[in-house]
């Protein structure tokens, strides 16, 4: 039993955490599961039930939840389940008329021979080819850019097609490995929109999630398609191949929470994660530690708010409750049986209350920003999360907007409802 970074509370029991089943992911269990199909199905009922009452969530809001998962669906599914596909395919097979990364050129001797020379020279330059990657990434859409070890323990063992992202195909399971080589793992952070996050659960938060995974496999498979032009191995990554929040923190981008989710300094939980794995010799940025794990012991906020109850009260432990929990780390897990059973319920396809409820969520494009970051970095671990979490009710941060306010337009008027 050992640290898993240094200068970070999280430990790992290296004789009881093994490298885990994507198989047992709450999302790869509606492919095969017959318990949670069943919770899966009460989905269409529910959002129906919506569109019909527009109370939370009207057919404009479905509408354009639609429109945001449309290049995530259509293009890549892939990077739901399995990887290797669409926009997080593994190698480029675009026309050579638009990338030197497609393999007609990798024929080409002259091509080659620069190509040598550049990896020869930012091989002992491992700072600036980190800086090359980043500023390219932040170009092809991330908003956060980090660079950690590649770790094993942190990739599925196995790997799965879900026919829930692919119909008509059917349940499949195999073994994973990534290729050999790897050393690095680049992990890509988009800010989610801080009003329409304000209408969940359901709103326009559903439009805005949905979004979040069409930029990740954008970006992704961008920056996998860059390096891959300069010559080294490079895998896109969303949610397939491995666990995202380990590598992320890893890169230093932010800390574990009660809630299960990354809180980043600058946009706290409203986030999404992708990931490029590569054999790109880069340097390794630091985990951070700002205060998060000391607040979230005390604040509770996204517990007591938490719909369907998942959020645990107490401390942090070394057993998840379902076997969709990878347990051997000691943290917060979450009941995402539950969770999972109140989307569907609900119709909202991703609640997202505790997001919205954090106290680390603040809107990073107002001018009051500057005085939440002085709180973030410095009073808060003064204050700590009981008086914090005090503070934000008081100041009415986490309170559920209509999504209405976000469209400027009434639907219920609109409609003639009365």
């Amino acid at each position: 039993m050992r640290k898993i970074w240094e200068n970070h509370p999280w430990m790992i029991d290296e004789q009881r955490y093994r490298r885990f089943n994507q198989k047992y992911t709450m999302f790869s269990r509606t492919g095969w599961d017959q318990k949670i199909q069943e919770i899966a199905r009460k989905t269409v009922g529910s959002v129906l039930r919506n569109i019909n009452s527009a109370r939370k969530s009207s057919l404009l809001d479905y509408a354009l939840k639609s429109a945001g998962w449309w290049v995530s669906m259509k293009a890549s599914p892939h990077q739901m389940d399995r990887g290797d596909g669409g926009l997080v395919s593994w190698n480029s097979d675009i026309s050579p008329v638009f990338s030197i990364a497609s393999s007609p050129w990798n024929e080409n001797p002259q091509l080659e021979e620069e190509r040598r020379k550049f990896k020869q020279a930012v091989e002992k330059k491992p700072e600036i080819m980190s800086e090359i990657v980043k500023r390219a990434s932040h170009f092809l859409g991330a908003d956060l850019v980090g660079i950690a070890q590649f770790d094993e323990r942190w990739v599925y063992s196995h790997r799965i097609m879900n026919p829930r992202y692919h119909p008509g195909k059917e349940f499949s399971e195999e073994s994973l490995d990534l290729p050999e080589g790897i050393r690095y793992c680049i992990v890509l952070v988009f800010e989610e929109d801080y009003d329409m996050y304000s209408t969940a659960d359901g709103g326009v938060a559903m439009a805005d999630v949905g979004f979040g995974y069409s930029r990740m496999a954008i970006t992704a498979g961008s920056v996998a398609e860059f390096l891959r032009a300069l010559g080294f191995t490079a895998i896109p990554s969303g949610n397939d191949l491995a666990i995202s929040i380990p590598y992320a923190i890893s890169a230093g981008l932010g800390e574990y929470s009660r809630m299960g989710l990354l809180i980043t300094r600058k946009f706290g939980p409203r986030i999404r994660i992708a990931k490029v794995f590569t054999d790109a010799p880069l340097a390794a940025d630091k985990p951070i530690r700002f205060g998060v794990y000391e607040f979230c012991t005390k604040c509770k906020k996204c517990a007591e708010k938490c719909p369907s109850q998942s959020i645990p009260y107490g401390e942090p432990e070394w057993e998840g409750k379902t076997i969709s929990n990878a347990s051997g780390v000691y943290k917060w897990y979450v009941d995402v049986e539950k969770c999972f059973e109140y989307w569907c319920t609900s119709g909202s396809l991703g609640c997202g209350v505790c997001v919205r409820v954090c106290p680390y969520n603040k809107p990073t494009h107002k001018p009051s920003y500057p005085i939440h970051a002085l709180f973030r970095d410095y009073i808060s671990r003064i204050v700590g999360g009981n008086i914090g979490k005090i503070i934000d009710d008081m100041l009415g941060y986490g309170r559920r907007k209509k999504p209405s306010e976000w469209w400027g337009v009434d639907y219920d008027r609109l409609v003639g409802v009365s």
